[in-house]
């Protein structure tokens, strides 16, 4: 499969729109903003939240580890926005396991992320094998959602 160029740029924007639409049907009010360190904004009963938001996609087949790095300048930058504007940070990674056919969305404060995540060099890691997912899904600090099944047509129009 050929590399499309904007392809980073667009599953950034899918799951800009899948948080969004999480936090919609929690009951906030969502805000796209485009600006360093924030991708979202979101108030519901007078609290507000300063979301960043990060997706990957793991392909079936493909020899990349499934894990992640939440680097510390990211969170520098989020906890510095929501500092600015009265906010609570918070961090959301949405992770497609296409093999799996589910979308995973994990959401949680920036101050929970070292209780939960493991540090490394540059940041905190996860990986997301089956236990892991699980062990996250169960932790009172994350908030869970996920869409399985996920059915993609295999006509290309080709």
């Amino acid at each position: 499969m050929k590399k499309q160029t904007r392809s980073p740029k667009q599953l950034g924007d899918f799951g800009e729109g899948l948080v969004t639409y999480a936090l919609i049907r929690k009951g906030f009010e969502v805000a796209y903003v485009d600006h360093v360190g924030a991708d979202l904004i979101a108030e519901k009963a007078g609290k507000r939240i300063a979301v960043s938001v990060k997706t990957r996609l793991f392909r079936p087949g493909s020899s990349e580890s499934l894990m992640t790095v939440v680097e510390f300048s990211a969170l520098e930058k989020l906890q510095y926005f929501a500092e600015q504007f009265g906010m609570e940070p918070v961090f959301a990674q949405v992770v497609c396991l296409a093999g799996d056919h589910t979308i995973h969305l994990f959401m949680l404060r920036t101050s929970d992320i070292p209780t939960i995540l493991a540090k490394v060099q540059h940041g905190y890691s996860t990986r997301f094998s089956k236990k892991r997912i699980k062990e996250l899904t169960q932790s009172a600090m994350v908030d869970y959602s996920s869409w399985s099944d996920e059915n993609i047509g295999e006509h290309d129009f080709v």
